[in-house]
């Protein structure tokens, strides 16, 4: 290997080691979002009961499968919740390698630079939610996509289907991967087919030259491609296999309302029954692929045709989101795109492709999506759009290469000029975004679900009294927390409170295992402040009664459970902290 080489190696693991470090630095700092909290929640219950089941109403069962055993090694924290996501995102640049036969060097170095430092792909990966881990190996099953087809090794695609199915095993929506990987195709084919016609080719002949080298791949590959297959159905199958135990049809089925299920819950296997006997495989691949498959299409693809989102709003958003937060990175494909396809010969196809991928996720994400203002889903945007980006910003360094091999001091100064303030911009939004402030409302990465100021102090300190506590650590006051739910097969914990209302408390009471209690009205709380808990926990709106009934030994701390509203009050006893 070339000398120059090594440098492109050595410059994309050193980009890689700082993506890394970017996202594991403070990463236990911010309180968690909803989302957060409630998967955390789900993923401790799995952690001490070993039961869990597809439930696509919080995405795939990676997270469970990857953070339980985490959570039992390290400790329930923020911190460990979210090492995951941000090792798979930190190391995504070095995908940016498996591209050097398609790319300049500088151009494989410009794409892991934006991989590492766009402010999207890192704030999400210092998010325990899914897209980051569906949006990278997607991208991985691209790369070995196109090198299978490139070198005409069918090989690769063992690599392209195992890292597909890992991250359908994340989030479902790697199926849109998939959609948008078809339309790119189609307006690459058409690409090339309108290039043929300038080049005085019959496009019919490119037509069916194309045709004929697809049906010999397929022919010289069967045996890859069928073997790819089935790893990709034993790798979804393993990820959502049931484990330890599987609930009622009822709750099994409980996102398809007004659907009668095809499948027996109750006579169905659970992964280790399976492997116990290896004779119930088949009846475990069949229940696990065929429910799955139901219970995808009710939460996600039904609604979404019974009741048609607000569309242009939603896309209104997505776009301005993506502006905002990558603007160096939209600026940057646009000029790769425009570059590529009119000043060449030729459009690059790779560049094309991705571009068009990129394109087709913001018009197609704000359809499929359920809530506005949704900035994960910015990532099957940006992550795209980091290719043509790279190419572009590779031009920028050739242009100023071949302005020092002329001497051209001014233009240099332009190009260097230029660089610095689109890497600058793109790592003062991710500083921004990220650390100075990742929870405040101003924040356009920031969604309404986030706790905003400073509450982890208080957090710390529940903690801190409830390992030294005997008895009720925490009291939740009001109607507001208080509004049990009364399913006894769902238990979600504490069982008193009005869970959803209380996110993200819920994982903060699991992971630090406290004995929560509630006191829906004045009577239950003057009995519940006789115990003398530690920590009471109010709706502001509710303080009042709180106020009047409890002693001075609590100090009064007001948080915004959301963005901009939801306050809480929590009292703590602080005489007990010192």
């Amino acid at each position: 290997m070339n000398v120059r080489r090594d440098r492109t190696l050595l410059a994309v693991f050193g980009l890689t080691v700082v993506s890394l470090a970017l996202r594991i630095a403070f990463l236990g700092s911010r309180v968690a979002h909803w989302d957060e909290g409630r998967v955390a929640y789900w993923i401790a219950d799995y952690a001490a009961s070993g039961v869990t089941f597809y439930r696509p109403i919080i995405h795939g069962p990676l997270l469970h499968l990857v953070n339980a055993p985490l959570f039992e090694l390290l400790g329930a924290t923020d911190f460990v919740m979210r090492l995951f996501p941000a090792l798979v995102g930190g190391l995504l640049p070095l995908v940016a390698l498996l591209f050097r036969h398609r790319l300049r060097d500088e151009t494989v170095v410009s794409l892991a630079l934006l991989l590492a430092l766009n402010p999207v792909l890192l704030y999400f990966s210092r998010f325990m939610r899914s897209d980051i881990l569906a949006a990278t190996f997607s991208f991985l099953a691209f790369a070995c996509f196109v090198r299978a087809v490139d070198f005409d090794d069918g090989r690769y695609l063992y690599g392209a289907t195992f890292a597909l199915a890992i991250g359908f095993g994340a989030k479902e929506n790697v199926l849109a991967y998939l959609l948008a990987f078809v339309g790119a195709t189609v307006l690459l084919l058409h690409h090339r087919l309108l290039f043929a016609r300038f080049s005085e080719q019959s496009p019919t002949a490119v037509l069916r030259q194309y045709l004929a080298w697809a049906l010999g791949s397929v022919v010289r590959h069967a045996r890859s491609i069928a073997g790819s297959v089935a790893l990709f159905l034993v790798t979804v199958t393993y990820v959502y296999a049931p484990r330890g135990s599987l609930p009622s049809r009822g709750l099994y089925y409980r996102s398809c309302s007004g659907y009668d299920g095809y499948f027996d819950v109750g006579a169905a296997p659970t992964l280790w029954e399976a492997l116990a006997n290896p004779l119930e495989l088949p009846h475990l691949v069949a229940f696990t692929l065929g429910s799955t498959a139901e219970l995808y299409g009710c939460q996600w693809i039904t609604p979404r045709a019974d009741d048609p989102n607000p569309y242009l709003e939603y896309l209104g958003e997505m776009a301005l989101i993506t502006a905002e937060s990558s603007t160096a990175l939209v600026a940057l494909a646009l000029v790769g795109f425009a570059v590529t396809l009119y000043a060449a010969d030729r459009p690059d196809d790779l560049v094309s492709f991705s571009f068009y991928w990129g394109a087709a996720s913001l018009v197609g994400y704000p359809f499929i999506t359920d809530i506005g203002g949704s900035a994960w889903l910015v990532v099957h945007i940006v992550l795209p759009l980091a290719i043509p980006a790279a190419y572009g910003l590779g031009l920028l360094y050739r242009w100023g290469r071949d302005a020092q091999l002329d001497d051209d001091t001014v233009s240099v100064a332009l190009v260097v000029l230029l660089g610095v303030v689109l890497v600058g911009s793109m790592a003062w939004t991710g500083y921004a975004t990220s650390f100075a402030d990742p929870k405040s409302d101003d924040n356009p990465l920031v969604q309404y679900a986030q706790p905003s100021g400073d509450v982890k102090p208080t957090l710390t300190d529940m903690r801190t009294l409830a390992d030294e506590n005997e008895g009720t650590d925490v009291v939740l006051y009001g109607e507001h927390l208080h509004n049990p739910t009364g399913d006894e097969e769902l238990e979600r914990r504490p069982t008193c409170s009005n869970w959803f209302n209380s996110l993200p408390l819920p994982w903060y009471f699991e992971a630090g295992e406290m004995n929560v209690d509630c006191a829906p009205d004045n009577g239950t709380l003057e009995s519940a402040l006789a115990e003398n808990p530690p920590v009471v926990i109010v709706h502001a709106d509710e303080r009042g009664a709180v106020d009047e009934r409890i002693d001075d030994r609590y100090e009064a701390r007001v948080h915004l459970m959301r963005t901009f509203d939801t306050p809480f009050v929590f009292y703590v006893d602080e005489s007990r902290l010192e």
